[in-house]
């Protein structure tokens, strides 16, 4: 687990860091990332819709922090190797301290063998600091249906 959470925040570092250099706004360095932290959801099961399969299970969200973003990560995985299915996520999120709520979506296809991951990045100013509580919503959809998942929630700590 600790092994993801460093894999993580290195990706983050590396991908913010070859884009600020990209677009020349900022010199950034290592230390300007927070280490990644897991955090559970709970009630997060659903169907496939490939119907004979995993059942849809993201269970955890992994938050990083870097220049000024916040970053989410929902993963979740799939046994149809080459097929897979499109999920369309939505992410409601509430700081608890500010009182300040919004919503963060994402598409993405999961192809096994890999694990699909909704990506979600917001300011952290705009997020605010504190504990954030997010429900994660998702429809999953296959070429010849879609499902929708159950809701699931959680708290993550934005620091």
């Amino acid at each position: 687990m600790a092994r993801t959470r460093s894999r993580f925040a290195s990706v983050v570092v590396a991908v913010a860091i070859a884009a600020a250099g990209t677009l020349g706004l900022a010199t950034a360095t290592a230390a300007d990332a927070a280490a990644a932290t897991e955090h559970r959801l709970t009630q997060c099961i659903g169907l496939s819709p490939n119907i004979v399969d995993i059942p849809f299970l993201p269970n955890r969200a992994i938050v990083a922090q870097y220049a000024g973003k916040t970053y989410i990560a929902v993963d979740f995985t799939s046994y149809w190797i080459g097929v897979g299915y499109r999920s369309d996520a939505r992410l409601d999120w509430h700081n608890l301290r500010t009182g300040k709520h919004g919503v963060l979506r994402s598409t993405t296809h999961i192809s096994p063998p890999y694990q699909g991951v909704h990506n979600f990045v917001i300011d952290t100013a705009a997020i605010g600091r504190g504990n954030v509580a997010i429900t994660l919503g998702a429809t999953n959809s296959n070429a010849l249906w879609s499902i929708p998942a159950i809701s699931c929630s959680g708290t993550i700590v934005v620091r």
